[in-house]
This record gives structure tokens, C-alpha cells and sequence, in this order.
């Protein structure tokens, strides 16, 4: 499986979008700051995650998701709840 995920930090005020066939792992690598990107947020914590047999169909969730803007990503996941 391929997911698409969405992690918040409180710290940062920020969310990143990402895409991992093991979406913990990913988690621990951006609470360990293992990615630049995402080193000064930590805590990051899960928001959303969507699983998809295909990496292109994962990758396109991802795309869209990353160019909406925070206001529309944040409608987004309220709406997934």
C-alpha cells in the first residue's frame, strides 16, 4: 500500500503533506528530524491518512492536496472527520 498523509506541528503552526508505503516510520523519521523540512517541528502528529493500492493514484491525492492552500487543506480534513 501506498498512503498520503497529513502531519501537524502545534510547535510550528504548520502541516506537511507526505507520501510513505509505512506512513509510522515516516512519522518517527520527522519526529527524529531526519528531514530537514520538517526538524524544527516536533511534535508532528497524524491528521489524515489515506491508503491506495497504486502509487499513482496516492500521488495524485498528494499533488492536490499540496496545492491547496492551508484554509482549503484545513476544510479538507474537517471534512474527512
Amino acid at each position: 500500500m501506498h498512503y498520503v498523509y497529513v502531519i501537524f506541528s502545534e510547535t510550528a503552526d504548520q502541516y506537511h503533506i507526505g507520501l510513505a508505503k509505512d506512513v509510522q516510520i515516516a512519522l518517527w523519521q520527522h519526529n527524529a528530524k531526519a528531514n530537514p523540512a520538517t526538524a524544527a517541528g516536533k511534535p508532528w502528529v497524524i491528521r489524515f491518512k489515506q491508503g491506495f493500492e497504486k502509487r499513482p493514484a496516492a500521488q495524485s491525492l498528494e499533488m492536490k492536496l499540496k496545492n491547496k492552500d492551508r484554509l482549503g487543506l484545513e476544510e479538507f480534513l474537517n471534512n474527512q472527520n
